[in-house]
């Protein structure tokens, strides 16, 4: 698996490190990891997908490299929906999420 990351800014600004990999025709899968975790918690199971699914796996905000605001108000619930939403737009996909990112998922 290529474990490079692309930096996401997503309308509002906000940037991500995002992993992305697998063919770009097949079906999505987006991979929400949860805390105090980064994309890698998902390695094994993109690993096993990659070959045929669209893997994106974001290191969500406060996480790896990506944006982290200093205001705990800037971690809710909605606010990280709203960034899940603004990178994967109406594309149809598959989202799975573990502790925290099962939530955002949910």
């Amino acid at each position: 698996m290529n474990d490079a990351l692309t930096r996401v800014t997503l309308p509002e600004g906000i940037e991500l490190d995002v992993l992305d990999t697998g063919p770009r025709n097949g079906e999505t899968l987006i991979f929400l990891h949860g805390f105090p975790e980064n994309h890698r918690t998902w390695r094994n199971q993109i690993a096993h997908f990659s070959d045929r699914y669209r893997c994106i796996a974001p290191d969500q905000r406060g996480f790896g490299q990506s944006w982290a605001p200093p205001e705990v108000s800037a971690y809710t619930t909605s606010a990280l929906v709203k960034d899940m939403a603004a990178l994967i737009g109406d594309a149809p996909l598959t989202v799975l999420g573990h502790d925290w990112g099962a939530a955002v998922a949910y």
